[in-house]
């Protein structure tokens, strides 16, 4: 069987799951603001002072002195400006219940690996390298597709396989559109109506820990709005909440590993979908 262009799993998953929209979606975040430099220079801080791009050593927060809310998250900010690559776990809504992403790779998603989990649609999996897009879905993902659009072809012999989209799938916009860089742009655009609230004067700052890890909990003016950052001095940022998310924004994320360098290799024995009659090929692979 030939796949068409009809059969886009990252079109219709978005679709059927506003989560899945956070990590596609190059509106994420309600910024359209350009994107910080990534060029690994030292770019320019809050401040006036130069922020390194990345820094293996900084000095220590004061175990009696706290900064302020505005303070912290503008350093935070500048932190977020270095950042080209990282782990982002979200969800969501604020329960354990509600659907999960994990995405570790380049900010613009190339490389990346996402991992999607969801009882109502199913969970899988897609890999990003350069214009190659690689998915893995369960028998519940594949399901939800096909009564998301019935026009579709029966793709249920997919399942627990993967699968590579056919170039023909996807343009440059498609590409572009699953960067997760509106995420952070947003964050560091100071006009952005949800994130300029954590530099109100209003806003509150107070010690606390995540995953054992000491942070500056940052409340923002309006309530809905915390992040915690690293309390060492590097300002890394390590979780966000947010009570009133929009439909294309994570209520919950917690980040880690700035800055890694991530493989991200293809999938051995993928089913081309290009090319390839679903029936024929090797077996299901992990």
């Amino acid at each position: 069987m030939t796949t068409t262009a009809p059969l886009r799993p990252l079109s219709v998953a978005s679709a059927v799951s506003a989560l899945l929209a956070v990590t596609l979606s190059g509106c994420t975040m309600g910024s359209d603001a350009a994107a910080p430099s990534r060029s690994g220079a030292a770019t320019p801080s809050r401040s006036g002072a130069a922020t390194p791009a990345s820094s293996s050593s900084s000095s220590s927060s004061s175990s009696t002195t706290l900064p302020s809310a505005t303070a912290a998250w503008s350093k935070t900010q500048d932190r977020i400006d270095a950042y080209t690559s990282l782990r982002v776990d979200g969800r969501d809504a604020m329960d354990e219940e509600s659907p999960r992403a994990i995405i570790t790779g380049d900010l613009d998603t190339d490389p990346s690996d996402i991992v999607f989990t969801s009882d109502e649609i199913g969970n899988f999996t897609l890999r990003r390298i350069g214009s190659d897009i690689y998915l893995k879905g369960d028998d519940a993902y594949w399901k939800a597709v096909a009564e998301d659009d019935p026009t579709l072809p029966d793709a249920s012999s997919f399942a627990d396989r993967w699968v590579k989209a056919p170039a023909s799938t996807w343009d440059d916009n498609d590409l572009d559109d699953m960067s997760i860089k509106p995420i952070f742009d947003a964050m560091t655009d100071d006009s952005d109506p949800k994130w300029k609230t954590l530099a109100s004067d209003d806003a509150e700052l107070t010690r606390d820990t995540v995953d054992g890890v000491e942070a500056y909990k940052i409340t923002g003016a309006d309530g809905d709005t915390v992040v915690w950052a690293s309390a060492d001095g590097k300002y890394n940022l390590l979780k966000i909440e947010d009570a009133s998310p929009g439909e294309d924004e994570f209520a919950l994320a917690s980040f880690s590993r700035w800055n890694e360098k991530f493989e991200v290799t293809a999938p051995k024995g993928a089913l081309d979908l290009g090319s390839a009659d679903p029936e024929s090929g090797t077996e299901k692979t992990t």
